[in-house]
């Protein structure tokens, strides 16, 4: 990021920064419930009720903010049926 670029563009990278340490936040937090519940349930035979429904929800905000980095980066699926002919 330089300083001679425009406003409207280092704001722009400051959101796709904040987008990046978004997605790593939650995909390490959500490794970090698991493993806690695994641990939890090996050991002490019992888990928390509520980190199943949260990590379920936690992958569905996950795939969504993948969604919106692939795109961003221009790497999305891609479904070209119709060029081939």
């Amino acid at each position: 990021m330089t300083a001679d670029q425009p406003p409207w563009k280092r704001a722009l990278n400051l959101l796709h920064h904040l987008e990046d340490a978004l997605i790593a936040l939650l995909l390490l937090g959500m490794l970090g419930l698991a493993i806690t519940q695994i641990i939890m349930r090996e050991l002490l035979h019992s888990g928390l009720p509520w980190i199943d429904p949260l990590l379920r929800i936690a992958v569905l905000w996950l795939g969504l903010l993948g969604a919106l980095l692939a795109t961003r980066l221009d790497r999305h699926i891609e479904i070209n049926l119709i060029s081939h002919w």
